[in-house]
């Protein structure tokens, strides 16, 4: 799973191509291709993550695995899910989901919970955790992207070390205020990142995430799996909340 603020960085690359005409669309992606005949861009967005293009009339919500699997003017040896194709340029989504909406990207995505906008409403996103996830830990919920659009596997490492929270905590056992600060740093890291992506120095920054001894009590850390993902932790920083 992708981290958020690393599609907002190529998606602020990609703004050359706002206000371009699409030539054509390709792609083995079961969508109806005449719709692009001739379009122009309008503008490039996102939302966790999602790369949202916008035209006149609709927009292509197109959910990416992994932003290794967005190519610009390159092509790997399998062919691509979906294309867009401008006069002399292309961008290529791999193992990628495209869908077409009718209308704005509002009408379908909730950008109360979008960790990258402005629009992330932190009191929102705290009354969801409390009162519809309760039950759960709080490492399944920041992965959740129906609750924190843009959170991935270094986010979450990295802002429960921060926090001092155990990602296998239960959400109605954490002190609201441990909650709240939680939110904070959540959205004040995806910040960092951006600044980070500049220099390719997400990882190397990384407190605990891909590391083996934690730097402030040279305790080992403990690599936890969750689903597809690792969650590094501290036992000894991190307090479990149960």
């Amino acid at each position: 799973m992708p981290e958020g603020p690393f599609l907002l960085f190529l998606k602020n690359k990609l703004q050359r191509y706002k206000g371009k005409t699409v030539s054509e669309v390709s792609g083995d992606a079961a969508i109806d291709h005449t719709l692009f005949n001739k379009v122009n861009l309008i503008d490039i967005q996102t939302f966790g993550t999602h790369f949202l293009f916008l035209f006149k009339e609709f927009f292509v919500a197109i959910e990416v695995n992994s932003v290794g699997n967005v190519l610009v003017n390159k092509r790997k040896k399998i062919n691509a899910g979906f294309s867009f194709h401008f006069e002399e340029n292309e961008i290529n989504f791999y193992n990628s989901e495209p869908t077409v909406y009718q209308g704005k990207p509002t009408d379908y995505f909730n950008f109360k919970t979008d960790i990258s906008k402005p629009e992330f409403d932190a009191e929102f996103v705290l009354n969801e955790l409390q009162t519809r996830h309760a039950e759960e830990s709080i490492g399944d919920a920041l992965l959740n992207q129906n609750i924190l659009a843009g959170v991935g596997p270094i986010i979450r490492t990295e802002t429960l070390y921060h926090a001092k929270i155990h990602p296998d905590s239960l959400i109605k056992a954490i002190p609201e205020k441990k909650l709240i600060f939680l939110l904070k740093v959540t959205v004040d890291y995806a910040e960092e990142i951006l600044t980070l992506l500049k220099t390719d120095s997400v990882e190397k920054n990384a407190l605990i995430f891909e590391k083996k001894i934690c730097p402030k009590d040279k305790s080992a850390i403990i690599i936890e799996e969750t689903g597809n993902s690792k969650t590094y932790v501290c036992p000894k920083c991190q307090k479990l909340f149960k």
